[in-house]
């Protein structure tokens, strides 16, 4: 009954929601592993659309953002309108902030018009989400991972550690913030309140995390998903600069700041935001529809941890996947993905046929394990277990 009921909430969730409203997969790092080059057709998934237009500013020929659920590409869509209609200060405002207090007029009269229908019809219902008001002030606090992150600053206020918080992120030496974090935030962070609630299935559903992926931590991490994301929290805090870690000020305070946002939303990056934004292409469908019905050869792929939803009980789906994404890459095709699993042991086996020759995934990628390795320790989300680059290999 347990299972059937965190089944319920995460296909509700997921069908019913905005689950995104940040990109949780650090675009430093896609970077370094894609080498985007100007001839390249990008394939990503959606999610929020960040590191969608974090792509853009190498202005690559297409970016082909894919994902099943409408209201993740109707907020990519919004801000697609926003860089093509509106100046770099409202710009700035409407997505730092998560509000602007025009944003009725922004909308009717700037925003709407270039939308497609299906984003017409999901912002004419919810624009109010940029209006700051009410529990939930900012667009950063909507969506399902954005309800899980107003109770966390509404549990940092209770608790009395809000000013330790900002600290940390102002700390200019690591040493620094590390003293706050072991001295002030980790007692107040893990005690067996919030232990409890990172082992429910529900809580990890609201995130955004399928049955399939809390099932491989809670399965193969020792101490389970509550040790998992304890240590994660270690690694933010204490092991990497938090001044420069855009993820987490918006998941503890609500907003970016000028110094510690996206590279979108910089002001260097607007005119090349408004000279490229031409070149990105959503889809609402699966990735396998999308594959099925592309022609143009895929250069760069960004899987995210879609494979992590799929492997347990969706592995024909994923087999046909890689088939038809093997089918429509070239020699030197760089694909990355993340996964919860430390070790990702259900790729390379996939049966597959490339031309006239059969064989399994993994005979047609090259691994770039020691990069890989590398990147993974610099990820400034640190809510993965493991970072993956590979290369197509045809011939």
């Amino acid at each position: 009954m347990l299972q059937w009921t965190r089944q319920k909430l995460f296909n509700y969730v997921h069908s019913n929601n905005l689950v995104y409203n940040q990109c949780w997969e650090d675009p430093r790092l896609d970077h370094k592993a894609l080498e985007f080059k100007k001839t390249d057709h990008v394939l990503t998934i959606t999610s929020a659309g960040c590191n969608t237009l974090d792509y853009l500013l190498k202005s690559p020929k297409i970016i082909s953002a894919v994902d099943m659920n409408h209201r993740q590409n109707s907020l990519l869509q919004l801000k697609i309108s926003a860089i093509t209609h509106l100046e770099y200060k409202d710009f700035f405002h409407l997505f730092a902030n998560g509000s602007h207090p025009e944003i009725e007029n922004l909308y009717q009269n700037q925003l709407r018009k270039s939308l497609p229908s299906y984003a017409q019809n999901y912002w004419d219902k919810n624009i109010h989400f940029f209006s700051n008001q009410g529990w939930r002030p900012t667009f950063y606090f909507r969506g399902s991972s954005g309800f899980i992150a107003r109770l966390m600053t509404y549990y940092i206020s209770v608790k009395g550690i809000r000013e330790w918080v900002q600290q940390a992120f102002l700390a200019p030496t690591l040493n620094e913030q590390r003293e706050i974090y072991f001295s002030y935030l980790k007692p107040a962070f893990w005690n067996e309140f919030l232990r409890w609630v990172s082992r429910r299935g529900a809580t990890m559903s609201a995130l955004g995390v399928p049955r399939s992926q809390f099932l491989q931590i809670e399965e193969n991490y020792q101490g389970g998903m509550a040790q998992f994301i304890e240590d994660c929290l270690e690694s933010v805090f204490a092991h990497l600069k938090l001044s420069e870690n855009y993820f987490w000020h918006l998941y503890l305070f609500g907003n970016y700041s000028e110094t510690c946002c996206p590279n979108y939303l910089k002001e260097s990056s607007f005119l090349t935001l408004k000279d490229n934004v031409h070149r990105i292409q959503t889809h609402t469908s699966s990735l396998l529809d999308f594959l099925k019905n592309n022609r143009e050869t895929i250069h760069k792929v960004s899987l995210l941890d879609h494979m992590d939803w799929l492997y347990a009980k969706h592995a024909s789906i994923l087999r046909a996947q890689w088939q038809a994404l093997l089918n429509q890459s070239s020699n030197g095709t760089r694909i990355i993905w993340r996964s919860a699993s430390l070790n990702v042991d259900f790729v390379n086996p996939l049966p597959v046929k490339v031309g006239s020759q059969w064989g399994y995934v993994g005979d047609f990628l090259k691994y770039n394990e020691k990069k890989a390795a590398l990147l993974h320790k610099q990820d400034r989300v640190h809510t993965y277990g493991s970072f993956h680059i590979a290369e197509v290999v045809l011939q």
